[in-house]
């Protein structure tokens, strides 16, 4: 069936093209938290070992979302997309022919390498599809997409894992990330919103309409002043923590549920189900309930900015708490919801930034902003790791490990909450550029012809 570029219809079959994306991407990294066990003692890794391969995907991960997320500004997303899924995919063939720790380690660099940039990029292609008020619900689908790659498709993998062990996995994952590839290049299309030549399109004028307060936001803004603007810098924080989170998941909670809670592989794979089904409710009732919230007059510091923050707050006090949940049903809700209402963040983190990012800069505004939020996963598996092993026995090193990020998690997210303020930020972007071009304030002054033709 064909479908107009510009259409509805289209937009939501790429929202639908990027669901999988993600959901492959955060398959691929929770892979090897399932298959610790096999892999710890196939290559005979300590858990400090393991900890420092596990890091490594993170080696080159956040230099990967910077230099690709400023190159979105200039390359047409589709093309990145495709390249990305075919690296990673490709990335795991050493594994295939050689395993060893070596072998795994230069298979986890590359692989975090493609997958880096995923997120932010996969946002920006996003982006040129919907205005600013209209994008919670697609950027909901989206983390939505990711808790799915880390939830529901482990059943599945830890069964190939038991059935024909943790190569076969990684072979699996290869093959489904090409078949995406090909896909992509059949339906992948650029959305109209795309502003490549620096001006604004179509997208700031349909945001204009809905927010007219906005229709002054300078075309470009410093680096540097947006990257340490308020709001920038606490969803940072709260990404930050979401991210330690997320990590801990795919890394160390499958071990954790096996050597801690004693349950076997077979029901770990069903039990980290639970927290990603959580996080497919959690986050588009959390969406919805911003967008209620802000129809109604609360400003988007609080819809948006507190309510992701109080996600973290929530998510990290759980995990703080989980080592002296006993284990049983209430221990499983724990860690339910200790890892589900996070990721809410990650999705008032991107609409923040769409706020107060002008288009042209924003695909490099979210590979800056991912490239310090995964700087998480590069540190969280070795601190978990050095925990485990210094402790007074493992049982003791996993449950110090949980209430260290936890703790972490909840002051960051209070911090996030006092920090986010777009309202502020746009406030001081547009005074800084009418004073710099004393013009601009003429033009965008309500009643102005220029303003006129600007709302239009």
């Amino acid at each position: 069936m064909a479908f107009d570029a510009s259409g509805k219809g289209r937009r939501w079959i790429i929202v639908a093209g990027l669901f999988l994306f993600l959901a492959i991407n955060f398959a691929d990294k929770s892979l090897i938290g399932l298959a610790a066990g096999p892999i710890m003692r196939d290559l005979h890794l300590t858990h400090a070992a393991f900890g420092r391969i596990a890091a490594s995907f993170y080696a080159l991960f956040s230099v990967s979302a910077l230099l690709v997320g400023l190159l979105a500004n200039r390359v047409k997303t589709r093309w990145l997309l495709f390249g990305m899924a075919v690296i990673w995919s490709l990335s795991q063939a050493p594994l295939l022919l050689y395993a060893t720790p070596a072998t795994l380690l230069a298979s986890r660099i590359l692989l975090g390498a493609s997958e880096g940039p995923a997120f932010p990029v996969a946002v920006h292609a996003l982006y040129k599809w919907f205005p600013d008020h209209e994008r919670m619900l697609p950027s909901a689908l989206l983390t939505i997409g990711a808790a799915f790659g880390a939830g529901f498709i482990a059943p599945g993998i830890t069964a190939v894992i038991a059935a024909y062990g943790w190569h076969a996995a990684f072979q699996l994952l290869a093959v489904v990330g090409l078949v995406w590839s090909a896909a992509w290049l059949r339906v992948g299309q650029e959305g109209p919103l795309g502003m490549h030549d620096g001006q604004r399109g179509q997208g700031e004028h349909a945001t204009a309409q809905a927010r007219p307060d906005l229709h002054a936001l300078p075309a470009r803004v410093p680096l540097r002043v947006l990257l340490l603007a308020r709001t920038c810098v606490g969803c940072d924080l709260g990404g930050f923590a979401a991210y330690v989170m997320l990590t801990v998941a795919t890394v160390w909670l499958p071990s954790y549920l096996t050597r801690v809670g004693g349950y076997s592989i077979e029901q770990v794979g069903w039990i980290v189900v639970l927290p990603a089904f959580g996080q497919m409710i959690a986050s588009p009732a959390l969406s919805g309930g911003s967008q209620w919230l802000m129809k109604r007059g609360i400003s988007s510091r609080h819809a948006r900015g507190t309510l992701g923050a109080a996600a973290v707050v929530a998510s990290g006090g759980a995990l703080a708490l989980m080592p002296f949940v006993p284990v049983g049903p209430l221990l499983i809700a724990t860690v339910t919801l200790a890892f589900s209402l996070a990721s809410f963040t990650f999705v008032t983190g991107v609409t923040l930034a769409g706020e107060i990012v002008p288009g042209a800069q924003r695909g490099g505004v979210l590979g800056i902003n991912i490239c310090i939020t995964t700087l998480a996963g590069l540190i969280t598996p070795a601190v978990m790791g050095w925990i485990i092993d210094r402790a007074a026995d493992v049982v003791t090193g996993y449950r110090l490990g949980m209430m260290v990020a936890g703790g972490f998690s909840v002051i960051a997210g209070l911090l996030a909450a006092w920090l986010i303020h777009p309202d502020a930020d746009r406030r001081r972007f547009i005074a800084r550029a009418q004073a710099a071009h004393p013009a601009l304030a003429d033009s965008n002054r309500p009643g102005s012809q220029s303003a006129r033709h600007t709302v239009q």
